[in-house]
């Protein structure tokens, strides 16, 4: 499949078309994602929730004026129109001639944050979430237990529709890629095949199994362009994240360091948690966290309790990691340790 269109952005109407319930597309800034994925839905008249991560997000595409549906509609020649629905959702609707909203909703804007608040909206109508913007910038605030608030909204929106022979809702995940820690991959379980595809170059993959598409925005035109424009050349050369988040799509460095093998019977296992095993150095005060689990640590199953009772009895392993004596098997076995030990500190 054809990534880009002739203009160089990213070929959503394909995207949005890939054959699975879930669909997650990452690439750099002002690559056609989001523009792309509403124009489509929009042309065809698709409902859809628009996603975004906290309610000020919400609120603010939620007014007329910063919407990007009522923008994008505006440029197919769809007057547009946003309107309260509660205090937890809006509408996007067209404009009666007297400039008010008409008919039903063609499009409803939420946030992930409060959407439990909003359970009884009947959303039986939706066929697509559109979640833009969906891994945070590193200055945004964290949602308590977010990789548990993506599944369960999913399940609010999509219910009992297999059970009734219907095709489930179709979540389109957008994001540019800030940090392979964000808990959307987690809950995605794909935080292994991103660092997979990133190590051969791979810009698709389709994962039956899971049900789960991804495209990587890799080598995109548009930002080849923007390199050349005033805030790249700026800060070209530069130390940081920025640049490789918003022209080569790369996760940030970050979530590379500590990565390595060791050699097991080096080590004791100390306690497990899910996929990941945490040994102590028989030695030493080191660390190594991997997802072969084996010799008798204690388990703990990944659950809200037995997660805080993980922190609490790995709670050395913790300050031992903020000094640098920790080294994980590979990235996804890091994300999954970092979530785990974070959730309660935040």
């Amino acid at each position: 499949m054809k990534l880009y269109d002739h203009n160089g952005y990213a070929n959503m109407p394909a995207i949005m078309q890939s054959d699975t319930p879930f669909t997650l597309c990452i690439g750099g800034r002002g690559t056609g994602k989001t523009y792309g994925a509403i124009m489509y839905l929009l042309e065809n008249g698709i409902k859809f929730i628009y996603l975004r991560r906290t309610s000020a997000q919400m609120e603010l595409v939620s007014k007329t004026e910063f919407s990007p549906i009522v923008k994008i509609g505006a440029d197919l020649g769809i007057p547009l129109v946003t309107a309260p629905l509660g205090k937890y959702a809006s509408g996007v609707y067209r404009i009666t001639d007297e400039g008010k909203p008409a008919g039903e909703a063609l499009a409803v804007n939420m946030a992930l944050s409060t959407i439990a608040n909003a359970r009884s909206y009947d959303a039986s109508a939706v066929k697509v979430i559109l979640y833009d913007e969906a891994i945070p910038e590193q200055h945004e605030r964290q949602i308590s237990h977010e990789c548990d608030a993506v599944l369960n909204m999913y399940e609010s929106v999509n219910r009992n529709r297999e059970l009734l022979g219907e095709d489930p809702v179709k979540l389109v995940v957008l994001a540019n890629a800030n940090n392979l820690e964000a808990p959307v991959l987690q809950a995605l379980s794909c935080v292994k095949i991103l660092d997979t595809m990133k190590k051969k170059g791979q810009t698709q993959r389709v994962d039956a199994k899971l049900g789960l598409s991804i495209y990587l925005l890799n080598q995109s035109p548009i930002s080849a362009e923007k390199r050349q424009t005033a805030l790249y050349k700026l800060t070209r050369g530069q130390s940081g994240d920025f640049n490789d988040m918003a022209l080569e799509n790369s996760f940030s460095k970050d979530n590379y360091t500590e990565i390595g093998n060791r050699p097991l019977h080096e080590y004791v296992p100390f306690a497990a948690i899910g996929r990941i095993c945490l040994y102590r150095h028989k030695t030493s005060y080191d660390w190594y966290v991997s997802e072969t689990i084996s010799g008798k640590p204690k388990l703990f199953e990944n659950t809200v309790t037995d997660r805080r009772r993980f922190q609490l009895y790995c709670a050395r392993s913790w300050q031992d990691y903020i000094d640098k004596r920790m080294i994980f098997e590979n990235v996804a076995a890091k994300v999954f340790y970092k979530a785990v030990m974070q959730e309660y500190l935040r």
